[in-house]
């Protein structure tokens, strides 16, 4: 597709959308709940991004480090372990 052809397809669903949004409470609703989840799902996984990232970051920490913070490692792998048995 041609820059063109987006630019209008794009601005055409844009249109439709506010003339929707001007004529129904309903429409109106729904946008707000999709643009609500949407901003809620996007902290949530940047949270859980983070969180990955973090343990990654320590564990590669870790691994460049003296065999003392191994031991820590592996002391939090036991404590996790037996946290996640039933």
């Amino acid at each position: 597709m041609s820059r063109i052809n987006i630019i209008k397809y794009t601005s055409g669903l844009v249109v439709t959308i506010a003339g929707l949004n001007r004529y129904s409470y309903y429409v109106h609703e729904l946008l707000v709940s999709l643009a609500l989840f949407t901003l809620v799902f996007l902290i949530l996984a940047l949270a859980a991004f983070a969180a990955v990232f973090l343990w990654w970051a320590s564990e590669q920490l870790a691994n460049k480090s003296g065999p003392a913070s191994r031991k820590v490692i592996v002391f939090s792998r036991r404590l996790i372990a037996a946290y996640a048995r039933p």
